[in-house]
């Protein structure tokens, strides 16, 4: 038997100011062997950072798996593979220009 995850993990036009940062709660993924992520800005901006990262890691924090900028895209899709049972998004503003956030995850979770 499966479960069809999908929810917000990050409201629509949620403000990011400059030097802002914004963080998902925590997504229980067990069960799951993988997940999608899209999340957004209006419009590209390279110093707009966004991270995903699973845990808790031996020490209860949280490990970055993949990251990177909206230098080239305003939206990006991601699949990465479960490394926790948790999993959390992580977009920050080291620019000078307020921007909004959004994101969405969606996975299939075995269950027993």
């Amino acid at each position: 038997m499966a479960e069809i995850v999908y929810e917000t993990v990050i409201d629509n036009a949620t403000p990011l100011p400059p030097g802002g940062r914004v963080q998902s709660d925590v997504v229980d993924v067990n069960g799951a062997r993988g997940v999608n992520l899209m999340f957004g800005i209006p419009s590209n901006d390279s110093q707009v950072r966004w991270g995903v990262h699973f845990g808790p890691t031996t020490n209860n924090g949280f490990a970055q798996t993949r990251a990177g900028t909206f230098a080239d895209h305003n939206t990006i899709a991601t699949s990465v593979p479960v490394f926790g049972p948790g999993v959390l998004l992580v977009i920050e503003n080291e620019g000078g220009r307020d921007e909004n956030v959004d994101g969405k995850i969606y996975f299939i979770r075995d269950l027993p």
